[in-house]
C-alpha cells in the first residue's frame, strides 16, 4: 500500500491565507515542509480521501495525475474537505476521456453533489452512499465507515481501508473515538493509523485531535493489541493555531514513535 499526504493542513492552511500570526509568519519564511495545504490522502493513485479546493495544485505539485483516480472517498462535507464544484470539470467540453469515478460518502455529500454537478453521466460518476459500520468493496479493496467524533450537525467518518492484505485507519477529522468506534476496530490488526492532530500541542476542543489525544489513541490500539511497533502512526491535519512548525512537532511526536506528516509525503507498507 503506497500512501501520499496530499495536504496535510487544517480548514485554512497554513500559512492561513489572510492571516498574520507568528505561526503563518515562521511558516511562510521557512517554507518546506511548514506549508500545509488542504488536507487529502492518495492511496495506490487509484483511491483518494477527500478532495479540497487545492487537488488541482496538489497534483501539479506532486507531479500525480488525479485523472486516474477512480475511487474519492468523502469524510464529510466541511469545505476543506468536500469541494463539489470541482466535479462539474469532469464534463465536456472541460474534459474528455475521463476514467469512471465513483464517489463513496454520506446522503448530505452525496446530495450537495447532485445539486453541483447535474449531470453525473456526463462527468462519467456513480455516487454511492454509505452507511457507518458498512463493509464497501471498491474493485479489490474494502471500505468500512466509522462514525467519527466531529461535525455532530451532520456526520463525519473515518474510515478502515484495506487492500493487498494491507489495513489502514484512517482518522480524520475526529476528537477522541466515540466507543462503537473503538468496538469496531476488535480484532483487527493496523499497518497504518493516521489521525487528527490539528491543536498540535494545543488543546483542540471536542471534535478535533492534538498531540495528547494522538499519543493516548496509540497508547490504546495497542493496548487491545489493533496496533504494535510495526504500526506507522502519523499525525496529520495541522492547524497554524497550534503554532509549532514542522520540525517542532517532530520534536514533540518522534519519541512517541509517531511520524509528522507533510505536504506530499509518501510511505509504503
Amino acid at each position: 500500500m503506497r500512501i501520499h499526504i496530499l495536504g496535510s493542513g487544517a480548514a485554512e492552511g497554513w500559512p492561513a491565507v489572510y492571516c498574520r500570526c507568528d505561526a503563518c509568519q515562521r511558516a511562510r519564511a521557512r517554507g518546506g515542509r511548514s506549508i500545509r495545504s488542504r488536507s487529502a490522502t492518495l492511496v495506490d493513485g487509484r483511491f483518494q480521501f477527500d478532495w479540497s479546493s487545492d487537488a488541482y495544485m496538489q497534483g501539479l505539485r506532486d507531479g500525480v495525475a488525479l485523472s486516474d483516480v477512480r475511487h474519492l472517498i468523502f469524510t464529510h462535507t466541511h469545505r476543506d474537505h468536500y469541494y463539489p464544484s470541482e466535479l462539474v470539470f469532469r464534463r465536456p467540453p472541460f474534459a474528455h476521456q475521463t476514467l469512471p469515478l465513483t464517489i463513496w460518502a454520506d446522503a448530505w455529500a452525496i446530495e450537495g453533489i447532485r445539486e453541483e454537478v447535474g449531470e453525473l453521466e456526463a462527468a462519467n460518476i456513480t455516487l454511492r452512499e454509505v452507511e457507518p459500520y458498512q463493509t464497501y468493496q471498491l474493485d479489490d479493496a474494502h471500505l468500512t465507515p466509522l462514525l467519527a467524533n466531529h461535525f455532530p450537525e451532520r456526520i463525519c467518518f473515518n474510515y478502515i481501508f484495506e487492500r493487498n492484505g494491507k489495513r489502514l485507519l484512517y482518522g480524520q477529522d475526529s476528537g477522541w473515538f466515540p466507543e462503537e468506534h473503538w468496538q469496531a476496530q476488535q480484532g483487527l490488526y493496523f499497518d497504518v493509523v493516521i489521525l487528527d492532530c490539528t491543536g498540535g500541542p494545543k488543546d483542540a476542543g471536542q471534535h478535533h485531535g492534538n498531540i495528547d489525544l494522538v499519543i493516548r489513541s496509540k497508547e490504546r490500539m495497542i493496548e487491545m493489541g489493533t496496533a504494535d511497533d510495526d504500526t506507522l502512526f502519523i499525525a496529520n491535519h495541522f492547524s497554524h493555531n497550534g503554532g509549532l512548525l514542522h520540525e517542532e512537532l517532530v520534536e514533540l511526536l518522534s519519541p512517541h514513535g509517531i511520524d509528522v506528516s507533510y505536504d506530499g509525503m509518501i510511505v509504503e507498507v
